[in-house]
């Protein structure tokens, strides 16, 4: 059985190599309102490194933008957007107009908005067609809000769904499956809260006398992941409502801390005991990290329940399917006795290594 070690550490070394070099993907934003008229306007806000990305903006080659560079760039940036972002209403083309550039702040960081609007030949249903930035970052996501006369809606446009039309009738159903999706991809993008969903799980199935059965790994397991789904779910709730606003950078370096601690932890038997405040503590942490990946969307009163539920039960549908495709390998490895002394804290020792460099990159 010497080749399992091997074939476990195998794993640990390419899904760290590849974790590791993996780019955290961007969102922009676009906020609109369609009256009873033709004419629809609104606002684009994309992030400064996504258009530095997409359009020379450092002339002298210093490594530092300034405004100047950024004006001087403004028609290719306008030129740029605008191939990037189409309007139709009523079945038409609206010719859409990129306005001039200026600075803004986004959880902590820069970015580039600009007014929108676009003159309809009629009225009708609106189309919003979005094509930026996915060539270079699969894991870019636009978070659209939508104002008409009848209703506000909110929508999310990404690589595999790159254009809206507005729905007949307003369903909450609709928005939440939606943002159900969203909040699955965002979890199993989110490599730093697999590695900690990964680490609460790594103790739960060594043998000892305190767990000696199936029946005691799984109310273990059920008390750990309990907790965390109830604490994310608080700030998720909080943060995705505006009632708490924090800077991104903090809760990015915070999350990266709980794989440190974590790991830390897995190390000495005695501190097992400690995961469940542990798991509902750092769950407070990682539920703020994933408001992130809602803030900014307006939804207006009456789509924050199908957007912020349908995110939510995203989230726990994607630990659940991360939980049910890790457990059974974790349990048939408990059985070994190579697995508590060396596969055990050899994988918490590595994602705890992870999260400092991850905590170093984020400060």
């Amino acid at each position: 059985m010497k080749i399992l070690p091997r074939l476990l550490a195998w794993l640990l070394f390419t899904t760290v190599s590849a974790v590791a070099s993996a780019h955290e993907g961007s969102t922009g934003y676009l906020m609109l309102k369609a009256g009873d008229g033709t004419e629809v306007t609104g606002r684009l806000d994309v992030a400064l490194i996504d258009v530095a990305w997409s359009v020379p903006l450092d002339a002298d080659g210093d490594g530092r933008l300034t405004w100047n560079e950024i004006e001087a760039q403004r028609g290719p940036i306008a030129a740029f957007l605008g191939n990037g972002i189409h309007f139709t209403r009523g079945g038409q083309t609206c010719p859409a107009r990129i306005g001039e550039p200026w600075l803004a702040e986004r959880l902590g960081l820069p970015y580039l908005s600009f007014d929108v609007d676009a003159a309809c030949p009629s009225a009708g249903s609106l189309t919003i067609a979005y094509a930026l930035f996915f060539d270079s970052d699969a894991y870019h996501r636009l978070l659209v809000s939508v104002e008409t006369p009848s209703a506000m809606h909110a929508t999310t446009l990404a690589p595999g769904i790159r254009k809206w039309t507005e729905p007949a009738q307003v369903s909450a159903w609709r928005t939440a499956l939606e943002f159900l999706r969203q909040g699955m991809f965002h979890v199993w993008t989110g490599y730093d809260h697999l590695v900690f969903l990964v680490l609460l799980l790594l103790p739960a199935v060594v043998r000892s006398e305190a767990r000696v059965s199936g029946r005691a790994i799984a109310l273990d397991l059920a008390r750990i992941v309990t907790a965390f789904t109830v604490a994310h779910s608080i700030t998720l709730g909080l943060a995705a409502t505006a009632v708490i606003r924090l800077p991104q950078q903090p809760i990015e370096v915070a999350i990266a801390v709980s794989l440190i601690v974590a790991g830390i932890l897995n190390l000495v038997p005695r501190w097992w005991r400690l995961r469940l405040p542990l798991a509902f503590g750092f769950g407070l942490v990682h539920g703020f990290g994933f408001a992130n990946a809602l803030a900014g969307l307006d939804t207006g009163a009456a789509s924050v329940l199908p957007v912020l539920a349908g995110f939510n039960i995203g989230v726990e549908t994607a630990n659940l399917a991360v939980i049910a495709l890790l457990l059974p390998i974790l349990y048939w490895s408990g059985r070994f006795t190579w697995y508590a002394p060396r596969a055990m804290p050899a994988l918490s020792m590595a994602a705890a290594l992870l999260g400092a460099m991850w905590m170093v990159q984020r400060i």
